[in-house]
């Protein structure tokens, strides 16, 4: 091992089913809280209304800047 992040050596097998992400970018997304939303369903985004939508489903967690968890670093 040459001393990096195990992460630097992670792989997916196979197409994944469902991704799904957020993106801080307090200018450009201003309406919607600085967050911008993506939805792919194996591999092509999924449609405008879909991620339209996420914003709502993220107000109840305005108080932790509309995010549900963090990821670990």
């Amino acid at each position: 091992m040459d001393g990096a992040f195990p992460g630097a050596h992670s792989f997916v097998v196979g197409m994944p089913a469902n991704g799904q992400f957020m993106v801080k970018d307090s200018t450009k997304y201003a309406a919607t809280g600085g967050w911008g939303f993506a939805d792919f369903e194996v591999g092509k985004p999924g449609g405008k209304a879909l991620y339209e939508a996420c914003f709502s489903r993220h107000v109840p967690v305005k108080g932790h800047d509309y995010v549900f968890t963090h990821c670990a670093r």
